[in-house]
């Protein structure tokens, strides 16, 4: 694995520096390039997507959605929805500066005849500006990647609306699906490309799975079309062999330089900060899920305990709260983006109203699927009768959300399903003088130094298609 360690050192060259040509020959040092290679780009522009969702706005949103708990400090701030300009300024740049402009640096430099490298940049792409529209509403894209033209508009882009957004990401994911089905490449990713090793049937399948996650994301806008364009997606990631082995997740490394963000934050650089919490806690207790001792650590305790929102500060018992397990918060634990289970739970609300004994199956196989994959064994009889054994006659949409809210533990995923749909049903942090927010607060160097931003400071707006 790649050492994060040589993506942070060319980070503001990758910014800075615009691109020539492949490096040729051998007797250039990889750790002394005197250019950018397109491997340094792609991997580059991998770490910037693993710093984008499994960062801060990936505990945030994991807080909001009360599957964690902010225990003290700025996450028991954000507990209570204490969010304030500047606070995602970072992020901002880890999407764009550090991601979706290398990624046209990329496109740019692979051209037409290395299409498996141009594929994947789209892909990586895509994800980046779908975080970006989901947390934000309308954000900048067609124009936003020019900075290094000089000009004015370059500068200070126009945003687009978010419908555009979602429309362009899913003719971006189109057009990488085809550059990844060319077999004639003048080089290929092997190992600079940390998820798959430059395994483009893989890339192909996880765009397929992201075009449904993005058709999905319009299900309160119509959502008989959602559903069938949800379908329609996934169709084609089975029939391009979508598996339990195509998991697209992030990767990290054993190093301080490479650790997974949770367990950098929770166990190394802000200890005591995020704990779990009682919502996510109090559903897996409720139904004796095998996953609660891989997503709890115990504390002091044989109870596995949530923080309940906005009672850090006033329970007896805040020291027993469980904190996040090693499966999530260990130093090199992968962490999800787009996975297997995640596309048999969108086939299983997707087909919930047309073909409900589907969506039954479909969510009987998230269900054990992902425990398998958690726990390495499948789950006891007892549970399989009591949470995977739907039928047609009693699947219902709460059923599969709650489901999927357990499953997707970590991933910005989760926010966005609990604002199209309202579940599960959440009741905002006690002491909270607002509502759960249905967005991130503006970019503070956005609203001072863009004179085109649009600026949304009430997070309790939503945005567009989380609008009925």
């Amino acid at each position: 694995m790649k050492k994060i360690l040589i993506i942070i050192t060319f980070s503001v060259l990758l910014v800075t520096q615009g691109c020539k040509k492949f490096t040729e020959g051998d007797k250039i040092s990889p750790n002394s390039p005197s250019e950018v290679t397109a491997p340094l780009l792609l991997t580059n522009c991998e770490v910037a997507l693993f710093a984008a969702y499994g960062g801060g706005l990936s505990r945030l949103t994991s807080i909001l959605t009360q599957q964690s708990a902010g225990f003290t400090d700025q996450s028991f701030i954000y507990e209570k929805y204490g969010m304030v300009e500047g606070d995602f300024d970072n992020d901002w740049q880890t999407l764009y500066s550090s991601g979706m402009i290398n990624t046209k640096k990329l496109i740019d430099k692979a051209g037409t005849t290395n299409p498996h490298y141009t594929g994947i940049a789209k892909i990586l792409q895509a994800m980046m500006i779908g975080a970006a529209t989901d947390l934000w509403g309308d954000v900048p894209y067609s124009g936003a990647l020019k900075g290094e033209d000089g000009t004015e508009a370059s500068r200070k882009p126009f945003y687009d609306k978010q419908e555009a957004v979602l429309n362009a990401i899913q003719i971006v994911l189109s057009s990488a699906i085809t550059d990844l089905g060319q077999t004639k490449n003048v080089i290929t990713p092997s190992s600079d490309d940390l998820i798959f090793g430059g395994d483009a049937d893989k890339w192909i399948r996880t765009a397929w799975m992201l075009k449904a996650r993005y058709s999905l994301r319009l299900s309160k806008k119509n959502s008989a079309d959602a559903y069938t364009k949800t379908m329609a997606a996934l169709t084609s990631a089975y029939a391009a062999g979508l598996s339990k082995s195509d998991d697209c997740n992030m990767m990290f490394g054993i190093n301080a330089n490479e650790y997974n963000q949770w367990y950098a934050f929770t166990r190394v650089d802000r200890k005591g900060y995020i704990r779990m919490g009682a919502k996510l806690v109090n559903m897996m207790n409720g139904i004796n899920d095998p996953r609660l001792p891989f997503y709890c650590q115990l504390e002091d305790t044989t109870k596995y305990l949530g923080g309940p929102a906005g009672e850090a500060e006033t329970i007896t018992y805040g020291s027993f709260v469980s904190t996040i397990g090693d499966y999530y918060s260990s130093s090199d634990a992968k962490l999800p983006l787009i996975t297997f289970v995640e596309a048999k739970f969108m086939e299983a609300e997707a087909k919930i109203n047309s073909d409900k004994a589907g969506a039954a199956i479909a969510y009987n196989e998230a269900v054990i699927a992902h425990i398998i994959k958690v726990t390495g064994a499948a789950p006891s009889g007892a549970y399989i009768t009591a949470n995977a054994s739907e039928t047609s006659s009693t699947i219902t949409l709460a059923k599969i959300m709650d489901q999927k809210y357990i499953a997707l533990f970590t991933q910005l995923e989760v926010y966005s399903d609990w604002r199209r749909t309202g579940l599960p049903m959440l009741t905002k942090a006690t002491g909270a003088t607002k509502e759960i927010p249905r967005r991130m607060v503006n970019v503070l160097e956005e609203r001072q130094y863009n004179g085109n931003a649009t600026i949304v400071s009430d997070v309790s707006l939503p945005v567009w298609w989380d609008s009925n």
